[in-house]
């Protein structure tokens, strides 16, 4: 199942259209409506994006407190891995591939 990604462009061009409409039985002229309507687009586009994502995690699959759990973790295990290599071998990943091991 392919999962709809363009929600917050659709809600924006719903509330630019109302913006419009609103705009017109104000009597407004058409530049402070065209005007409006963008500002009223971009400002509903951008929230309903934000709220996607913000609940869009939790809808994946795992718990969100397992989610967080293992991130959790890969963000410790990073460092201690780092620490353990010696030096000269993380300066050889550093360059690109063949100079610096000499042998």
């Amino acid at each position: 199942m392919v999962r709809f990604r363009g929600l917050h462009i659709v809600a924006g061009i719903v509330a630019m259209g109302v913006a419009a409409a609103l705009g017109m039985i104000m009597g407004l002229n058409n530049t402070a409506v065209f005007t409006s309507s963008c500002v009223v687009f971009v400002a509903v586009s951008l929230w309903v994006q934000s709220r996607v994502a913000k609940f869009g995690t939790r809808l994946q699959g795992l718990p969100q407190h397992l989610r967080e759990g293992a991130a959790l973790e890969r963000a410790t295990e990073r460092p201690a891995e780092r620490a353990s290599e010696p030096a000269a071998d993380r300066a050889a990943e550093q360059l690109p591939s063949g100079e610096g091991t000499a042998a």
